[in-house]
């Protein structure tokens, strides 16, 4: 089935320049062609013609860094990882329809007990319940004394390979590891490594052996030292990122992940965990250094994705702080959405609005590259060319 999709811009996500008037036609869920009205794709026979010419189209987002049944302003976040898996699952499942609702197509789900990532990738993938397609990792890998421990904690050698085989053995799409301490957690520093050298060259010998890759919570220190040594291809949150490490990070073509939501934003963890002093004051202490320190990053050039590490519906938010940190409303877009692709492994199905990608893409009601604020203005969410998501009356 061909479906013409008509725009008031789209775009791409690519560099290239938005497409005025533009045109997409689709087929079976895959974009076929993309451009201007006079293109060989408004020319082109389809079965169904879909008038969004009051909108600006651009790729479906994909949350680089999140959960599932976490809710950081309800506080204690490893407490709501320990919770029964019939309760887990059900707490995920408005988290999901948020995220779908606010144009996130696409999710990364970085660690969740009693294996229900996998459970709801293939929930949604059947069509029982509606959200993004998910990209999971199983249960995360975390030492007995790192941050990070819900029910399940993975000490030494052969336990870090048998934890990765195990969630592999499952269909993994990538292993996660905690290699450092975190804000959200009482006990642990963010400077402290809780694993060894040896260990985390395991786990991304054991992802490599896999095809895969490691995506590793790190802020900096010690910790982002081994990953850089290892191989790990994604430095997730990177709070603490030294100039020497992000130039080593840009060399090597590796990935940081940015979750700047939770951090900041009200319903993050100042919500309720503002009560406990000692995750109040690291909370405040980042703040005062992340700003600085992602505007060095972003001048570096090195690779940047974004995640809104369980604020479900707040992509929008990832972007706007980026902008404030100094990237153009170009590349804030990108990370959310073709940079996020690169990131993930995903970027040869998703990511920008070109032939052959599938047709993942949102309708907002203003143009996000004259304010990314414009993000939140979801009027419409697509997967694979059909609506999933409305939010007015776009027919």
């Amino acid at each position: 089935m061909k479906t013409l999709i008509k725009a008031k811009q789209i775009i791409t996500g690519t560099d290239a320049a938005p497409i005025d008037g533009g045109v997409m036609l689709i087929e079976d869920g895959v974009i076929r062609r993309v451009g201007g009205a006079e293109a060989g794709a408004g020319k082109e026979p389809a079965d169904r013609v879909e008038d969004l010419s009051d909108f600006f189209l651009v790729p479906g987002f994909i949350d680089s860094h999140t959960h599932l049944s976490i809710v950081p302003a309800e506080g204690n976040q490893l407490a709501q990882l320990r919770l029964p898996p019939g309760e887990a699952v059900l707490r995920s499942i408005p988290n999901i329809d948020r995220n779908l609702r606010s144009g996130v197509t696409t999710a990364r789900i970085m660690g969740q007990e009693h294996y229900i990532d996998f459970d709801m990738k293939r929930a949604v993938a059947r069509g029982l319940i509606q959200g993004p397609r998910l990209l999971t990792s199983g249960i995360g890998l975390v030492a007995s004394n790192g941050h990070g421990v819900g029910l399940t904690v993975t000490d030494g050698v052969d336990e870090v390979r048998r934890r990765a085989r195990q969630n592999l053995a499952r269909g993994a799409d990538f292993i996660k590891l905690f290699v450092t301490g975190g804000v959200s957690s009482e006990g642990t520093s963010l400077d402290v490594c809780s694993y060894t050298q040896d260990e985390v060259a395991a786990a991304v010998e054991e992802a490599g052996r896999a095809g895969t890759y490691v995506a590793a919570h790190a802020h900096g220190g010690r910790g982002v030292d081994l990953c850089i040594q290892e191989g790990v291809r994604c430095i997730e949150h990177g709070a603490f990122l030294s100039p020497k490490q992000v130039k080593a990070i840009k060399k090597q073509e590796m990935w940081i992940v940015g979750t700047f939501t939770i951090l900041y934003h009200p319903e993050g963890i100042e919500k309720t965990d503002f009560n406990v002093p000692s995750i109040r004051d690291k909370v405040l202490w980042a703040r005062e250094v992340v700003a600085e320190n992602f505007a060095r990053v972003l001048s570096s050039g090195a690779n940047v994705a974004v995640g809104t590490d369980s604020l479900h519906g707040m992509i929008a938010y990832e972007m706007e702080c980026l902008v404030r940190f100094g990237a153009s409303t170009l590349r804030a877009l990108q990370a959310a959405t073709r940079d996020a692709a690169r990131a993930c492994r995903v970027e040869d199905r998703l990511g920008t609005l070109e032939p052959g990608k599938l047709a993942d893409f949102v309708a907002l009601q203003a143009d996000p590259l004259k304010d990314i604020r414009n993000t939140a203005k979801v009027a419409a969410v697509y997967k694979e060319g059909e609506k999933v998501s409305c939010c007015c009356g776009c027919s």
